[in-house]
């Protein structure tokens, strides 16, 4: 890793999550962590990998349903990378940030496209609890009980999984079809799965979170 590149990153592109709550840095982290993965397993740049997964998510101040667009014109815009990357390169990237959006039917243009976007899917019920009732509260305002809520993320979820027939993955990484196969038996166990949200909804509701999510983060 270029650790100049690194540093602008933590310091001037991290920041603009801070009033990100289901895409926060939480994710972030998470995304970039599968990323670097996937490059090192792909032989790719990590210094790409890196950048991409950073930059994916910026977007969303602008637009919730265009941010991978959005997110790709702050990236291409961004002149501090010019120091770092060729404008092949920074096009390629550009493509690869536009293309992750995991409800994409056509493949991404390129291999960074394809790691990105497997790297953003939440196969951690834990993370996913957090991100689909933030996400549920914020869009749906009238909405007040966990039980709404709950079963509102879990008909979403079970009808991706049962009408998809698995969530895609680009890569066909076997590490990641393994993490797929294994999030989505533990998903469809309802109760199960309904025990994990119930904490994390007792969990936002003691500590203010709700409100935050309502009043104060800027994402959907």
């Amino acid at each position: 890793m270029n650790q100049e590149l690194k540093h602008y990153i933590e310091k001037n592109i991290f920041p603009l999550y801070t009033r990100y709550y289901s895409h926060g840095m939480l994710h972030i982290h998470q995304v970039i962590h599968n990323c670097l993965y996937l490059a090192k397993y792909y032989h790719l740049d990590l210094n790409k990998a890196y950048t991409i997964a950073a930059y994916h998510d910026v977007g969303l101040s602008v637009s919730r349903e265009n941010h991978e667009k959005e997110s790709g014109k702050i990236f291409k815009k961004d002149q501090e990378l010019q120091k770092f990357f060729s404008d092949a390169e920074i096009e390629e990237m550009k493509q690869a940030i536009e293309d992750h959006r995991g409800s994409r039917k056509e493949p991404p243009r390129n291999m960074y496209g394809k790691i990105l976007s497997d790297s953003d899917r939440d196969f951690n019920i834990e993370i996913l609890a957090k991100r689909q009732l933030a996400t549920s509260i914020k869009n749906y305002p009238d909405i007040h009980t966990f039980d709404e809520h709950f079963e509102r993320c879990y008909s979403y979820m079970t009808k991706r999984i049962e009408g998809f027939g698995h969530f895609n993955l680009w890569t066909n990484n076997p590490h990641f079809i393994e993490q797929r196969n294994q999030f989505e038996k533990n998903y469809l166990d309802k109760n199960y799965t309904k025990e994990i949200y119930q904490k994390e909804w007792e969990r936002i509701s003691a500590d203010g979170t709700i409100e935050k999510i309502k009043n104060y983060y800027l994402d959907y």
